[in-house]
């Protein structure tokens, strides 16, 4: 059980590192915690698009590097940012060098794991996007010698004198590893409810578990445990908003999203009030969402001209006519009094707060609201075209933002921002991207170039 290489995670990031670790002569084995052939993670049920806040990753890197500045308000670390953003297009070529095929659907969707599902409500993974990509990272790894070793949990990381010894849980019994280097690439905590709720939401029980379960924090553990660093904002995650039957309707996620209609019209409080600027969009309203008292409380307000028009209609997988279909609740009126008791408002509040949100749009004074509205990233719609439309919602939870400290070559840092020996960390366990006041997501699967990065790193390649 002696390894130059052991990989803590079978998603993507991982099997990248594990690929290209073996690539460059490294006897590599991957600990996947889960049993089962299939074994489920974000990376199987990924939608498949490579990008970097939005942007396909072969653009121009000074663009890439202002957009990722942008969205997380100068929170992303400089190294990191700069090593993915330089490497991600080098990514994009090694995968389909390991014949995974990637697709162009346009706008920013130019690198999409190919076949794709794009059509009705609900999680649909079986012999799409991530599912194929990892089963052929998979059979890549097996030529290479290298291994998979199911249903291992690692669960403690000791430093030794030759690198670093694992213990791990296998087949009911205790097992142990060394390896010159460990690689962390479990995904980050978002499947652990009491970090959530340390970190993220007073009530994790009432978001929507929009993952694969099982990322629950314990390489960001282990990594603490040998002096690694995290990132000092724990309290960020990168999500969606669905209809509030998503909770327990797995129908409703991860598709259809209401985060279109979100940013083009109101999102209103159980007593009437606005949560937070809309014009942010559906990421950041997650966030502010969760973390109230009562994440199951909140509300979408918009119009017909919302409904029809692109926010409900624009998106492959739309909100209309998705969301009824797959039996979430949607709430008309012809008035806005009328729609006001459907939800348990006093008619007068729905309509002042409608009514200060249009005169806003009419006076180019939405930054005045409270709390103030900005306008450049998403489109704010006036609420004027009957009939009026009332979309309980809930917040879901995909992955977790904050996470393991790491520099541009993904060698995991202690407290005093020095390399610890042997342990790097790739995929979304890693902070340091995303982030920023306003939960800037600076994209997912691409973070997999770190995994890249640390076998290169650890081959003595970078």
């Amino acid at each position: 059980m002696d390894f130059d290489v052991v990989v803590i995670g079978g998603g993507i990031a991982g099997l990248v590192a594990a690929n290209r670790a073996a690539e460059l002569g490294q006897r590599v084995a991957v600990l996947e915690k889960s049993p089962e052939q299939q074994y489920i993670c974000n990376s199987r049920y990924t939608y498949g698009t490579f990008h970097i806040n939005f942007t396909s990753p072969m653009a121009d890197e000074a663009e890439l590097l202002r957009k990722v500045e942008d969205v997380t308000e100068g929170y992303a670390r400089k190294d990191l940012a700069r090593a993915v953003t330089r490497d991600g297009r080098r990514l994009m070529q090694w995968l389909r060098g390991e014949g995974i095929e990637l697709i162009d659907l346009g706008q920013y969707h130019t690198h999409v794991l190919s076949p794709v599902q794009r059509s009705g409500a609900g999680l649909k993974w079986n012999g799409f996007a991530g599912d194929v990509a990892l089963k052929r990272l998979e059979a890549n790894l097996g030529k290479r010698q290298g291994r998979i070793l199911r249903g291992t949990r690692a669960r403690a990381f000791k430093l030794g004198p030759a690198g670093i010894e694992i213990e791990a849980d296998h087949a009911g019994g205790a097992q142990k590893f060394s390896a010159r280097a460990v690689v962390i690439a479990d995904g980050g905590f978002q499947a652990n409810r009491d970090m959530v709720r340390e970190h993220i939401s007073p009530a994790p029980d009432k978001l929507v578990q929009r993952h694969g379960g099982t990322a629950t924090g314990d390489g960001l553990r282990m990594a603490q445990a040998l002096g690694a660093a995290v990132t000092s904002e724990m309290g960020n995650f990168y999500g969606h908003l669905h209809a509030r039957e998503a909770i327990g309707n797995a129908k409703l996620w991860p598709r259809p999203q209401a985060d279109d209609l979100a940013a083009a019209g109101i999102v209103i409080d159980a007593a009437g009030k606005r949560v937070a600027d809309e014009g942010y969009g559906g990421i950041y309203l997650s966030n502010a969402i969760a973390r109230l008292p009562d994440p199951l409380g909140t509300t979408i307000v918009f119009d017909q001209a919302i409904w029809e028009g692109p926010p409900g209609r624009g998106h492959v997988q739309p909100p209309n006519p998705l969301v009824e279909q797959a039996g979430g609740t949607l709430h008309r009126a012809d008035t806005l009094a009328a729609l006001a008791e459907t939800i348990g408002l006093p008619p007068q509040r729905l309509s002042e707060v409608v009514g200060e949100y249009n005169k806003a749009i009419d006076e180019g004074s939405l930054q005045k609201l409270t709390p103030p509205r900005r306008s450049d990233r998403a489109k704010a719609w006036p609420i004027r075209t009957a009939p009026f439309y009332a979309m309980p919602i809930s917040a879901a939870i995909t992955n977790t933002m904050g996470g393991i400290v790491v520099d541009g070559q993904a060698r995991v840092l202690d407290t005093a921002g020095k390399p610890i020996p042997g342990l790097f960390a790739a995929g979304s366990t890693v902070g340091g991207l995303d982030g920023g006041s306003h939960a800037g997501y600076f994209g997912g699967l691409i973070k997999a170039t770190i995994g890249l990065l640390a076998a290169e790193t650890i081959a003595g390649k970078s």
